[in-house]
C-alpha cells in the first residue's frame, strides 16, 4: 500500500539546508496497522505529511497504492489527498457551523457525489461508529470522544486506501483514548490500513506493528 525508497526532505535554514528526512525506506501492506513513533522535532510530522501528499520529498520514490507520487504534480495531490487517504486529526478539525451529518459527508461532496448517496455513505459509516443519534449536533455539542469518531467516520466514508492518524488520542483523557484504540483495533480487523504518529510508547503498543524515527532516520 506505501513503499517509499531513499526519501530525503530538508528545509532552508537561512543559507543553509537543514536535513529533516534522511534517507527513510518505509513501507507497509495492505491491511496493516503500524505506528510511526518519535520525539517532537524527530521528522515524525514531515513524514506524515509526505505520506499525507500534503508535501513533497526533495529526492527518493513515494508509491501509494501502486500510484508513482513522487512523478505526480503538485497540483494533482488534492485529488490523490481525497480519494486514497483518511486524516484522523488531533485536534479532530471539524467544521463548526456543520452538524455531524454535514462534516461527515463534506469530503465525498468535495468529490462531486450527489447529496442523497453522500448522506447514505455517511449513515452506513456512522452505525458502525455508534453515532447515528447525533447526526443533527453539532461539534460543540459533542464530547472530545465522540469528536473524534466523527472524524473517522470522515476519514472512512469515502473508503480510502489508507487511514492516517496523527496523534489521534492527544486530545482525549484516558477513558476516550481507550476507546478510540480499541476502535482502531476493530477497524483494522475488518481490513481497513491505518498509519499512526505518535510520540507515545503506550499508544504506540496497540499497533501491530512499531517503527521509530530519530533524528530523520527511520528504524524498526
Amino acid at each position: 500500500m506505501i513503499r517509499m525508497k531513499d526519501i530525503n526532505k530538508g528545509y532552508m535554514l537561512g543559507e543553509e539546508k537543514l536535513p529533516i528526512l534522511k534517507n527513510i525506506n518505509f513501507s507497509v501492506k495492505e491491511g496493516e496497522y503500524v505506528a510511526i513513533l518519535g520525539p517532537s522535532g524527530s521528522g515524525k510530522t514531515t513524514l506524515m505529511n509526505i505520506i499525507g501528499c500534503m508535501d513533497v520529498m526533495d529526492s527518493g520514490e513515494y508509491f501509494l497504492d501502486g500510484m508513482a507520487i513522487h512523478s505526480t504534480p503538485e497540483e494533482d495531490l488534492t485529488e490523490v489527498r481525497n480519494q486514497k487517504i483518511g486524516f484522523i486529526f488531533q485536534n479532530y478539525q471539524l467544521i463548526p457551523t456543520y452538524n455531524v451529518m454535514q462534516n461527515i459527508t463534506m469530503p465525498l461532496i468535495m468529490r462531486g457525489m450527489h447529496h442523497k448517496e453522500a448522506e447514505e455513505a455517511c449513515m452506513e459509516t456512522i452505525k458502525l461508529l455508534g453515532l447515528d443519534h447525533r447526526l443533527e449536533h453539532r461539534p460543540s455539542e459533542l464530547s472530545g470522544g465522540q469528536k473524534q469518531r466523527v472524524s473517522i467516520a470522515r476519514a472512512l466514508v469515502g473508503k480510502p486506501s489508507i487511514l492516517l492518524a496523527d496523534e489521534p488520542t492527544g486530545a482525549l483523557d484516558q477513558n476516550s483514548g481507550k476507546d478510540v484504540l480499541k476502535l482502531f483495533r476493530e477497524l483494522n480487523e475488518m481490513g481497513n490500513t491505518i498509519v499512526m504518529i505518535t510520540h507515545d510508547l503506550n499508544v504506540a503498543q496497540s499497533a501491530k506493528r512499531i517503527v521509530r524515527i530519530v533524528d530523520g532516520e527511520l528504524y524498526e
